[in-house]
């Protein structure tokens, strides 16, 4: 059996806001896990995620890339809307229903010619624009 990845957007997989046919779900005692069955998707989902984090620097006031660490807030925000943006821009390729993380990073980079190429400046208002929890009105 081969060696499971921790997953690279693992809190927008365990938020429910998207889903993935190569993710696994793993319980350790409370705490909740994802990993990843694929290196390649693995893999194509980490380039995903370092361009995001590249792009979106300025959203979270970070001057520098390596070494800055993201709360777990902006970490929610950063996957959960940089999937939505490219959800977004890939409406075509989408069905009715939450979106799968693999075929649409698949279908982006395959219809792009790489993540390099996929228009930012539609992603990252996305990811400004997230909100985790919405306000409760009160009564």
């Amino acid at each position: 059996m081969p060696a499971e990845i921790k997953c690279s957007f693992e809190k927008a997989l365990i938020s429910r806001a998207n889903e993935c046919a190569e993710a696994k779900r793993v319980e350790i005692g409370e705490r909740i896990v994802c990993l990843c069955r694929s290196p390649a998707a693995a893999l194509r989902c980490e380039r995903y995620l370092s361009l995001l984090r590249q792009n979106a620097r300025f959203v979270f006031s970070q001057v520098r890339t390596a070494d800055s660490i993201l709360s777990n807030y902006q970490e929610i925000c950063l996957q959960c809307g940089g999937l939505q943006g490219l959800s977004a821009i890939n409406r075509d390729s989408q069905e009715n229903g939450k979106p799968d993380v693999s075929i649409m990073l698949q279908t982006a980079e395959d219809q792009y010619g790489g993540f390099e190429n996929i228009p930012m400046d539609q992603i990252v208002p996305r990811i400004a624009a997230y909100n985790p929890r919405p306000h409760r009105k009160r009564k």
